[in-house]
């Protein structure tokens, strides 16, 4: 059995491995955005919300916890770049979805092919039960950031309320 020690220290080295391994990623989407003279967060919202069936900005809003004018600018940006259109919903003309071209997909498969194939060898190290459990964590941890991104939205909104939304004494 491991000591408490250790499994403090085990923690605090795994939450320092995936404050890197974020730090790491936003670099590498940074330097992928730049290549279609976007930025990070342009790329980022354009990931979140490829899987997203009758997507709209309210939703990407929603999705990213940034405001909708905001959400605009990033849409504003990916259509002049060919990676989304504004199309209106038939089901309801009022209504504006946001569909992914899947020009970035193409134009970006062979750096990801690239970095898929350096992953894939660390990867090729772990048998299946390991790597089952570290998608296990995974799906948790990123369940845990979506639901915490989630709360600061919320506080950012009202930025004077304690964490159970009632308003401050001061």
């Amino acid at each position: 059995m491991m000591s408490e020690r250790r499994r403090a220290r085990q923690r605090e080295d795994l939450l320092a491995m995936m404050r890197e391994n974020a730090s790491r990623a936003v670099m590498l989407h940074q330097t992928i955005a730049e290549r279609f003279g976007l930025n990070s967060t342009d790329i980022k919202c354009l990931d979140l919300a490829r899987d997203e069936p009758a997507l709209t900005a309210g939703r990407l809003a929603e999705l990213t916890g940034m405001s909708t004018s905001a959400i605009t600018a990033v849409l504003d940006r990916l259509e002049r770049r060919g990676f989304v259109e504004r199309r209106r919903d038939p089901a309801d003309r009022r209504k504006v979805i946001v569909v992914a071209t899947g020009e970035h997909v193409r134009r970006n498969a062979e750096v990801f092919a690239r970095l898929a194939a350096e992953i894939g060898a660390v990867l090729d190290d772990y048998d299946e039960e390991q790597l089952a459990t570290f998608l296990a964590i995974g799906r948790r941890v990123n369940a845990a950031a979506r639901a915490f991104t989630g709360t600061l939205t919320r506080e950012k909104d009202h930025p004077d309320d304690d964490a159970a939304g009632r308003p401050r004494r001061g």
